[in-house]
């Protein structure tokens, strides 16, 4: 059979258009038409739908008036395929204004250019931008280790509209550490206002907190419509720990000025004196701080720590985060009536902060600890028991560290 020359050139055609590659963008279609992103649940998004027939670098942009593009994806790899993705009004994390957009699908390859338009009409959007209008980081240095002293930072994050916050730290190696919202404020989360952050790097709940040193601290803002914004600030981290002490061994010396005894019991007489010896241990890695009374200041047994003294008209009161001796007994009318600093003066160090000084207990170091407590009056239990403890002001007294060591002890009247 002869071909003809119509034939072959069918036959060329034929095997020229199966050598042609694919088109680069097949199709591209958004609908609606219409978009309104104010969060009413009509028309807030749109669909944006596509199809490669080749791998292409994408883009997808909006051109309203001032024709100014606003992107919403950018060069970006793609393999060929159908892809489908919502458009909620954002773009180039800025909600766009209302008016009349032309979209554009465009993909590029090689140096070829493909694109595909339409218009998009946007109504009732509101341009303003999320914004935090307010940042701050108060102290901008922290020691946390529940001395009661720059144990915490707060920090204040304001924003114009209605988004969630989140607020975290992040050192040199990337790990970041979340900054919970102070549980008490005036705002509800996520109302437009100012908002308070409290980092205690976790020592509170008795985490130990991050290494010391200098972290970036984070704040983000993110509304329903997926806009951002973000506020960066410093924080840095100084002699972070959980303080951890105790009562040497457990062990209480309690004695009198009375030198007989059944061995059941300590005696004491009415008006005389019962005196105590113990040693604290600081076996962590901060410093412990404490306070007043020094080690043998004696009390009567109707005084308590906090009451009036001589030349001390305040006495020695609770001060939050500070570690304490105390001598308790059955019939005490307040916990652990009398208190008396960790260590003598020589065993301590002292640093000043606003003019004022501060007393701690070095890491790894001990103190002897005495004092003593006058009988002047016969409780109404007789014997009772008599014990030690260690106390964190404010903060906790430990199993550990409560009702060490109990002596029974019989004041004998006259």
């Amino acid at each position: 059979m002869k071909t003809t020359p119509w034939v072959l050139f069918w036959l060329g055609g034929i095997a020229l258009a199966a050598c042609r590659p694919a088109p680069l963008l097949v199709a591209a279609a958004v609908r609606p038409d219409r978009l309104t992103p104010n969060g009413d649940g009509r028309d807030d998004v749109v669909v944006i739908q596509y199809r490669l027939g080749r791998a292409a670098r994408l883009s997808i942009y909006f051109v309203g008036p001032d024709g100014v593009p606003h992107y919403f994806r950018r060069d970006q790899p793609r393999p060929p395929g159908d892809y489908e993705v919502l458009f909620n009004g954002v773009a180039e994390n800025r909600l766009l204004p209302d008016g009349r957009y032309t979209w554009v699908v465009e993909a590029r390859d090689d140096g070829e250019v493909a694109r595909i338009t339409g218009t998009l009409t946007v109504s009732g959007s509101n341009p303003q931008p999320l914004t935090i209008t307010g940042f701050s980081i108060s102290p901008p240095e922290i020691t946390p280790n529940r001395d009661g002293l720059s144990d915490r930072a707060t920090i204040n994050v304001c924003i114009n509209r209605p988004a969630q916050l989140s607020v975290y730290l992040e050192g040199p190696d990337g790990v970041r550490y979340p900054v919970p919202r102070k549980t008490i404020q005036l705002r509800k989360p996520g109302e437009e206002g100012c908002h308070l952050f409290d980092y205690d790097a976790g020592v509170d709940r008795g985490q130990e907190p991050p290494p010391d040193g200098t972290y970036t601290v984070y704040a983000v803002a993110e509304d329903l419509l997926g806009l951002r914004d973000v506020a960066t600030g410093t924080l840095r981290i100084r002699e972070g720990g959980v303080p951890r002490a105790e009562i040497l061994n457990g062990q209480v010396e309690f004695r009198s000025d009375r030198s007989q005894g059944t061995g059941d019991y300590i005696p004491v007489s009415l008006g005389g004196y019962l005196y105590f010896t113990l040693t604290v241990h600081n076996y962590g890695r901060v410093p412990i701080r404490t306070s007043g009374p020094p080690p043998g200041t004696c009390y009567d047994l109707d005084e308590t720590f906090n009451a009036p003294r001589p030349g001390r008209p305040e006495g020695w009161p609770e001060e939050s985060g500070a570690w304490r001796v105390g001598i308790n007994f059955d019939t005490a009318l307040r916990n652990y009536p009398f208190r008396w600093a960790v260590g003598r003066p020589e065993d301590l160090e002292v640093r000043v902060l606003d003019g004022r000084p501060y007393y701690y207990l070095p890491p790894g170091r001990t103190a002897l600890v005495t004092g003593c407590i006058r009988m002047t009056y016969v409780p109404p239990r007789n014997p009772q028991y008599f014990w030690a403890g260690l106390i964190h002001e404010d903060v906790e007294i430990a199993p550990l560290n409560d009702r060490v060591d109990p002596h029974r002890v019989w004041i004998q009247g006259p």
